[in-house]
């Protein structure tokens, strides 16, 4: 796979799931005892080098079937990045795959510092992002901030959205969709935690894309902070 990954394909059928096959439960214990409400992986996006993403997009969809959902070309100040979201058949599986536009962004940065392509970041599913954003970050875990001026225009740009706007703010969570269309999601990035890559916690309300309205947000949220730290 891509930088030299290995994938496993896992057959399990009927009512035994890998978990009843590979772990034993702990008599007395919940599986649920300290839960901070995650439950499961929504993408994994990938960085790969300049030239790249349409290579992977064509392995996936040669090796696996996969398919082609959305399509971005992401501008900052200063950088830009190319981004393809693949995924497999079922749609359980997906994976975008990012490639930079220029030699100073974000995606190069991360290159460097991993030594080759690979992962950038693993989303994970909540069914209430407040509460799991809560918990996480009394955890410990630190997230990305998010510029004020994103909430003077999200009733705007997401009119009719129905979420509590300061608690938002508080939380520094992003909001995307249309509501009554596709419905909208929320979703918001730890600091880098593992070298370079860092996760995503993401809760959708019947919308299916990956925030591609928060992108470019994300995208200039990050590039100020390689701007402060004299990266670009």
């Amino acid at each position: 796979g891509i930088g030299g990954s290995l994938l496993y394909l896992v057959d399990r059928y009927g009512d035994r799931s890998i978990y009843d096959v590979d772990f034993e439960f702990i008599e007395g214990r919940s599986a649920n005892d300290n839960s901070v409400g995650l439950t499961y992986i929504d993408h994994l996006t990938h960085n790969v080098k300049r030239g790249q993403m349409d290579v992977w997009s064509g392995f996936y969809e040669r090796i696996a079937n996969f398919r082609e959902i959305r399509y971005f070309d992401i501008e900052g100040k200063l950088t830009g990045l190319f981004s393809r979201a693949m995924t497999a058949p079922c749609g359980k599986i997906r994976i975008p795959i990012n490639e930079s536009a220029d030699d100073t962004s974000q995606i190069e940065e991360f290159i460097r510092e991993y030594h080759g392509e690979g992962i950038q970041h693993i989303a994970l599913t909540t069914d209430d992002i407040y509460a799991t954003v809560r918990k996480l970050r009394d955890n410990g875990v630190k997230f990305m901030s998010t510029p004020d001026t994103y909430y003077e225009k999200v009733d705007t740009r997401v009119a009719g959205h129905d979420e509590p706007l300061e608690q938002l703010r508080e939380l520094n969570l992003l909001i995307d969709g249309a509501p009554g269309d596709d419905g909208i999601l929320l979703q918001i990035f730890t600091d880098t935690v593992i070298g370079p890559i860092f996760f995503e916690i993401i809760q959708r309300k019947g919308n299916q894309g990956f925030g591609e309205g928060n992108f470019k947000a994300l995208f200039e949220s990050i590039e100020e902070d390689q701007i402060r730290r004299g990266v670009i």
